[in-house]
């Protein structure tokens, strides 16, 4: 599945005993969906301790096709936005609110809001010598998973939804944040977002925005649940004061509980939120790089099972090309590369690069597979993106075959 991830399952498995199989494990209802990347998060969460600060970033996605349920998943993610790999994952159904409905009967049943938490108690606390701060979008301005934070002794870092009372109900959030002069700027480089069809419905920008930041008292609204009290939050605003005429305004209000005592500390509070695109490109790998919401499979657990499956080799997607970017710890090391691609593709890809093997790096490496689903390396290209690096993959992987296959050594003749 991983040297060919854009194809289905019968391209992935041409032998019909190795089809039939897949299948088999597919469809086995004794198998549950998370047990399937239990391995990967206990390998990825034992990675987490070798640095002082991880991103837990959290987000969910309609999986689509002929399943009805909803995926959440939180990523390891370093500064910078090197994927680690999945720290959590669970998947639920969305629920219908029955009408007529009391605040009583929904404070009692699970609620789609409490994924948030739940993912927070499936990641724990950190090891030792590590920091984690969960980082998520609007869909988690939620008081309970604030307070969840500071249970398991994490950080957050989440763009606020509400525009909550604050000061004992005496004035608004986002209207005592715009009341400060601003103390610094910054420029963004919004994304690109598109819809589950690929439609873009944002262009990517860079936007100038000014920035201010406040230490204040969010008032708990008296119809929340959970009984919570008053309680002291970090807020840094992001507001763009002269937007171009044709696009939104950008207008960002980023709640922690992270300390910030100063401009810079407000910035690294911006840069960490930042890091939350990476979830959105994995959820691109996912779904049209490994071809998840082409599936055809009948039952939605069936689904799920491949689901889980596949987010693994989302996350080996991203992490080639995070590889291939010359500012990767490991990118110039050719000793590395052992690591990541067996010996027969590295003489292979060697081969297409023009130089020795012991003397190919994984940048080279991985720039070379690129080149092969694409990418120019012109001057000014950025570095290449997981599209083409799975499509470079696909073509080198039918190179390695034949080599393979060349190297074999025949049959022994039989007497007829």
């Amino acid at each position: 599945m991983m040297q060919q991830p854009d194809q289905s399952l019968p391209k992935q498995c041409p032998q019909w005993s190795d089809l039939k199989a897949a299948y088999r494990l597919l469809s086995n209802e004794r198998i549950d969906p998370r047990a399937i990347g239990e391995p990967h998060r206990q390998r990825t969460r034992s990675c987490c301790s070798d640095h002082p600060v991880v991103f837990c970033v959290q987000d969910d996605t309609h999986l689509g096709g002929r399943c009805d349920r909803e995926q959440h998943t939180t990523l390891a993610v370093l500064p910078g936005g090197r994927l680690l790999g999945i720290l959590d994952q669970r998947f639920f159904k969305r629920i219908k609110v029955r009408e007529g409905e009391t605040r009583q009967e929904r404070e009692t049943r699970w609620r789609e809001s409490t994924v948030w938490c739940d993912a927070v108690r499936g990641v724990g606390p950190a090891p030792e010598g590590c920091r984690f701060i969960h980082v998520a979008d609007r869909a988690a301005d939620d008081l309970n998973l604030m307070d969840c934070c500071d249970e398991y002794g994490v950080g957050f870092v989440i763009r606020a939804r509400h525009d909550r009372c604050v000061n004992d109900r005496q004035s608004k959030l986002r209207a005592e944040l715009h009341a400060q002069t601003p103390c610094g700027v910054m420029t963004l480089r919004i994304g690109t977002q598109r819809d589950d069809r690929g439609r873009i419905t944002r262009r990517g920008r860079e936007a100038t925005v000014a920035i201010r930041f406040a230490e204040l008292e969010l008032s708990p609204p008296w119809n929340h649940p959970g009984g919570h009290e008053p309680r002291l939050v970090r807020v840094v605003s992001l507001r763009e004061d002269d937007p171009p005429a044709d696009v939104d305004r950008i207008d960002w209000t980023i709640l922690t509980n992270e300390p910030i005592g100063d401009v810079e500390a407000a910035k690294r509070i911006v840069k960490i939120y930042e890091n939350r695109w990476v979830i959105e490109e994995w959820h691109r790998a996912l779904k049209e790089g490994c071809r998840l919401k082409s599936s055809q499979l009948d039952h939605p657990d069936d689904h799920l099972r491949l689901a889980a499956t596949l987010s693994v080799i989302a996350v080996r997607l991203l992490q080639l090309r995070d590889l291939a970017d010359p500012a990767h710890p490991e990118a110039q090391r050719p000793e590395a590369l052992a690591r990541w691609a067996p010996a027969t593709w590295i003489r292979v890809v060697a081969s297409l690069a023009q130089c020795r093997p012991d003397d190919l790096t994984p940048a080279a490496f991985f720039l070379t597979i690129a080149k092969r689903g694409g990418y120019l390396n012109r001057k000014r290209d950025p570095r290449p993106g997981w599209k083409v690096l799975w499509r470079g993959w696909s073509d080198v992987s039918l190179i390695v075959e034949g080599a393979e296959l060349a190297n074999e050594k025949p049959p022994p003749a039989t007497c007829g």
